[in-house]
């Protein structure tokens, strides 16, 4: 399958426009539209790699579509922790990704009582040698 018809697919899979997947990839619209349109020819890594997340789709999948990998090969470039993550939450089911999500709201209520107790912790020292 051409890449600009996989690319097409997925952008149709996950309900988005050219528009709003350029807004949330911060790829140009009308360069997405020529890639699926098949004017642009196959997008570089880098492109790849920002449209990955909002396409829920892991990178490697990307790469091997476009032809920078083979399927029997591993990648040999390194994820950072962020791309890591991206890659494991586009594996996870509906489900899944609901119940991270969830927890994902628990730990920023955590982190921001942390901040408060710390904050207060300070203010309650009052000055030394009192």
């Amino acid at each position: 399958m051409q890449f600009s018809l996989f690319l097409k697919d997925l952008i149709k899979k996950r309900g988005y426009s050219y528009r709003r997947l350029g807004s949330l990839s911060g790829v140009n619209h009308t360069y997405i539209s020529k890639i699926c349109g098949g004017a642009s020819g196959t997008p570089s890594p880098e492109i790849l790699r920002k449209l990955s997340a909002p396409l829920c789709v892991p990178y490697e999948e990307l790469l091997k579509a476009a032809g920078y990998l083979l399927a029997e090969h591993k990648p040999t470039y390194a994820l950072d922790s962020g791309e890591e993550f991206y890659l494991r939450m586009a594996r996870l089911t509906p489900e899944g990704k609901a119940r991270l999500s969830d927890f994902l709201d628990f730990l920023e209520d955590w982190e921001k009582r942390q901040r408060r107790e710390k904050k207060n912790a300070g203010k309650n020292a009052g000055p030394p040698g009192k």
